[in-house]
């Protein structure tokens, strides 16, 4: 309750400004106070005024208000309800009608004005009001967006039109154009959140600074978005040119683009994304969706990070068709562990896994190591699990697994590092390309990897081993030939020059190859894997 009353005189702070226009208000009412004629109009005046005020900071009242009726964001609007301007122009007549002469009543009416002009403030003054740019008084960019959109679908006899623009513009566009369709409405921006699962996503691109035009497309695609409204920046056309879009309307301020793709075009195409961390540490978090919405996930992070994947996995519908848990190491297997405990709605298929040493038996080999996420592992009673091993080979919706690598003996004979290099290799592969996992597979492995499978290893995408420091030998990323390397590692790893860490010459490496790199300075990363 003391939360709620300090939000409501937070609010009355900010709505009586400098004091100075409500100070004449409980003057004027401190006037009609003692005044004897009229008592009944003004005790109306002074009564409702009262009971204002109770209701509207009595913390019961207020939040009652605030969670049935009006909602706590605009409960600030109450203070419209106070009859100050009724008050103050009452009571100025009344005191006019009393003075006798007219220089007086000139003298105290231009007082009574100069004072409210002095202590308001001007309503352009560019905070709430603008002046009207045009007939419509809706921003003129506004209704030259819609005036291009209009003039290009009839020109190409398109009647299907729905827009994604710069989320400031939605309320104005549909007062202009209701013929326009969006993604989301202004309720989006409101409760930061949007209808369906591909119109959050487009909700989120549109919210970040840093636009990904390729998953934007992928979502526009699958939300049936053909037309997309956009600041005439440098090179803007050029770079959106590349993911289908022709330019259709133009002028200094804006490009207005057109794509006519549908989400049955990127049929057999999965949408790859690569998840960083918030608190700046290493781990391996991605998920990978198709146009039906199928959603895998590979491993999730820490423990302290299972809040965020169970809000990116309900921002993507919340049904996993198949989780991968490459290794049970902390920073990959211990978001799943605290999820797995208490799911909530999340529905989840399929868990693929690695059927991993004992934990003392990882222990003995490497002292060093750390296992008090695998023992919260065995723990859990997974009925959907499956252990894959080695060459085993396996399909969610069009996308093909192969697995290269897991926990078995040959793993003991190459390495004492059982954790590490018996994790989950995979690869998946769509209609064209393919992804290569490699987990937190070493160097010690790599000869074996080589040698058992050569050519079915090569991928166009690779997600670099053990987060790109260390991990396998220099001529295995040769061999794979990748044209995007994925580093799971924050900038302070990726660039540290101490010699303590590998990942710098990795990137280096990769850069050298020819391979975009992508790492956490980046996230969400994203490719559609063709």
């Amino acid at each position: 309750m003391r939360e709620i009353l300090q939000t409501v005189l937070s609010m009355y702070r900010d709505y009586n400004g400098t004091g100075m226009q409500m100070g004449l208000f409980f003057a004027c009412l401190a006037y009609l106070a003692i005044q004897k004629k009229e008592k009944e109009k003004n005790l109306l005046f002074l009564g409702y005024t009262l009971l204002f005020f109770i209701i509207c900071f009595c913390p019961v009242t207020a939040k009652i208000i605030m969670e049935v009726c009006i909602g706590e964001e605009v409960y600030w609007r109450m203070f419209w309800l106070l009859p100050s301007v009724i008050v103050t122009a009452y009571t100025a007549a009344h005191i006019l009608m009393r003075m006798e002469g007219k220089g007086k009543r000139h003298v105290f009416l231009f007082a009574m004005l100069l004072v409210i002009v002095l202590t308001g403030t001007n309503v352009y003054n560019g905070t709430v009001f603008d002046r009207a740019q045009n007939a419509y008084k809706l921003p003129q960019e506004v209704v030259d967006i819609c005036d291009m959109i209009e003039q290009d679908a009839k020109a190409n006899h398109i009647s299907h039109k729905k827009l994604i623009t710069k989320n400031e513009l939605l309320s104005s566009i549909r007062q202009y154009d209701a013929g326009i369709l969006m993604p989301y409405g202004y309720d989006a921006i409101k409760k930061n959140q949007a209808g369906t699962t591909n119109a959050y996503q487009i909700y989120q691109i549109m919210s970040s600074e840093k636009k990904n035009w390729a998953s934007l497309s992928w979502y526009a695609a699958m939300e049936d978005c053909n037309y997309l409204a956009y600041p005439a920046e440098e090179g803007i056309a050029e770079t959106l040119s590349a993911f289908g879009y022709d330019v259709v309307g133009t002028n200094e301020s804006w490009h207005v683009f057109r794509r006519d793709f549908k989400a049955s075009d990127y049929e057999g195409e999965w949408l790859i994304t690569q998840h960083g961390a918030a608190q700046g540490s290493q781990l391996m978090f991605y998920t990978l969706q198709d146009k039906d919405g199928r959603l895998i996930v590979v491993d999730g992070g820490w423990t302290t990070d299972a809040d965020y994947v169970r809000q990116i996995i309900k921002g993507l519908g919340n049904h996993v068709d198949a989780w991968l848990i490459t290794h049970p190491h902390r920073d990959h297997a211990g978001a799943f562990t605290e999820i797995y405990k208490k799911p909530g709605k999340m529905k989840i298929d399929r868990v693929y896994a690695v059927d991993m040493a004992s934990p003392e038996a990882c222990l003995k080999k490497a002292p060093w190591d750390e296992t008090e996420v695998y023992e919260e592992w065995r723990k859990l009673d997974i009925a959907q699990l499956t252990y894959v091993h080695a060459g085993d080979a396996f399909e969610v919706g069009s996308l093909k697994f192969q697995i290269f690598n897991a926990y078995d003996d040959y793993v003991d004979e190459q390495s004492k590092d059982l954790l590490n290099d018996g994790s989950m290799m995979f690869k998946v592969t769509a209609k064209n390309e393919s992804m290569l996992f490699c987990a937190d597979v070493g160097k010690r492995m790599t000869s074996y990897l080589m040698e058992a499978y050569g050519e079915e290893l090569k991928a166009d995408y690779i997600q670099m081993g053990h987060h790109g420091n260390g991990g396998l030998k220099p001529e295995f990323y040769r061999f794979i030939g990748a044209k995007a390397a994925f580093f799971d590692a924050p900038d302070w790893l990726l660039n540290d020059t101490s010699g303590r860490y590998q990942a710098i010459k990795n990137v280096l490496l990769m850069r050298e190859i020819g391979a975009e790199v992508y790492s956490y300075a980046t996230t969400p990363n994203q490719i559609i894997l063709q």
